[in-house]
C-alpha cells in the first residue's frame, strides 16, 4: 500500500514510517522539516520525503495531488501535532493560533484533500491522531485539549460523510508517548495531568496499533489505552465530578514527572 504520513519527521510519525517500512508499504513522509526527513529517510527508496505544511490548505493540494500522481494513496495518517501549555488567563495568542491551526485545521485540511482524491476511486482510509485529550478537558493545556475535542468531532462527521462513498475513517487516540512533546511538558505543573496515568506509552506501541488493529479493522475510535476511552466519556457526560478530581490528579502527575514509566 502507499501511505502518507503526516509529522513523519519525529515521534509518532517516524515510528509509524518505520512500521510501514517492515510491512512493506511504500510511504509518503511528510514534514514542515525536510532536512529531518532527508536525514531520516533519504537512504530508503520506499520512501519519498515530500515537505508539507500542514496549516497550508495549498501546499496539502500540490503536495498530496503529487504523491498521488506518483501512485494512488490508499491511507493518509494524520499525525502532526502541537502542545503549548497555558492556563486561561495567560494564554499566548501565538500559542493559541499555533495549535488550532496545525492540529486541528491543518488535519481537517488534510482530511479534505485526501477525501477528493480518494472519492474519485470508491475506496481509501483516513487516520487521524487525536488524543486522550479528545475526551479529557485538561486545566492547564485547554487549547490543546480544545483542538483535540475539535479533531474527534470532525474526524466522526467526516466517517457519517464518507463511509457511504466507500471511504474509511478512523480517529486513534493515544495517552502521553515518550516523544519530544512529553519532554517538553516534564516539570510544568500545568501539564501535570499527562503524567497521571499508569505510564507512557513508547512511539513504537502506537505506530503497531496503527498500521496493525486500525488499518485491518478500520475501527472508528481506537484509544490507548482502551480504557480511556470509557473514563474520559465518564468525565465529560459528568464534568463537575471531573472537575473535582483535578487536583488530586495533578498531584499523582507531578509526583510521576520523575517516573521511569514517563
Amino acid at each position: 500500500m502507499h501511505i502518507f504520513i503526516t509529522g513523519a519527521a519525529g515521534g509518532i510519525g517516524a515510528a509509524l514510517v518505520a512500521a510501514c517500512r517492515r510491512e512493506g508499504h511504500a510511504v509518503s513522509a511528510c514534514d514542515i522539516d525536510s532536512s529531518a526527513l532527508d536525514t531520516l529517510y533519504g537512504e530508503d527508496p520506499g520512501v519519498a520525503n515530500l515537505q508539507l505544511d500542514v496549516t497550508d490548505a495549498q501546499a496539502w493540494q500540490q503536495v498530496f495531488g503529487e504523491a498521488w500522481t506518483s501512485a494512488p494513496v490508499d491511507v493518509l495518517v494524520n499525525v502532526a501535532g502541537v502542545l503549548r501549555a497555558g492556563v486561561t488567563g495567560e494564554l499566548d495568542s501565538r500559542d493559541v493560533a499555533l495549535q488550532l491551526n496545525v492540529n486541528l485545521l491543518g488535519l481537517i485540511y488534510g482530511t479534505n484533500t485526501a477525501a477528493q482524491h480518494m472519492l474519485e476511486r470508491g475506496d481509501g482510509h483516513i487516520i487521524n491522531v487525536g488524543s486522550t485529550a479528545s475526551v479529557f478537558a485538561t486545566p492547564g493545556n485547554g487549547v490543546y485539549a480544545a483542538s483535540k475535542h475539535g479533531v474527534r468531532g470532525f474526524t466522526i462527521a467526516a466517517a457519517g460523510d464518507l463511509r457511504p462513498q466507500g471511504i474509511e475513517v478512523s480517529l486513534v487516540c493515544p495517552t502521553g508517548v515518550k516523544t519530544a512533546m512529553l519532554e517538553q511538558q516534564r516539570g510544568d505543573v500545568r501539564s501535570a495531568l499527562t503524567f497521571a496515568g499508569a505510564r507512557a506509552l513508547t512511539p513504537e506501541e502506537v505506530a503497531t496499533a496503527i498500521v496493525g488493529d486500525v488499518m485491518r479493522d478500520k475501527p472508528l475510535e481506537l484509544y490507548l489505552p482502551r480504557v480511556d476511552q470509557w473514563k474520559g466519556r465518564l468525565c465529560t457526560s459528568f464534568p463537575e465530578y471531573f472537575l473535582s478530581r483535578v487536583d488530586d490528579t495533578r498531584s499523582l502527575g507531578i509526583a510521576n514527572f520523575d517516573s521511569p514509566d514517563y
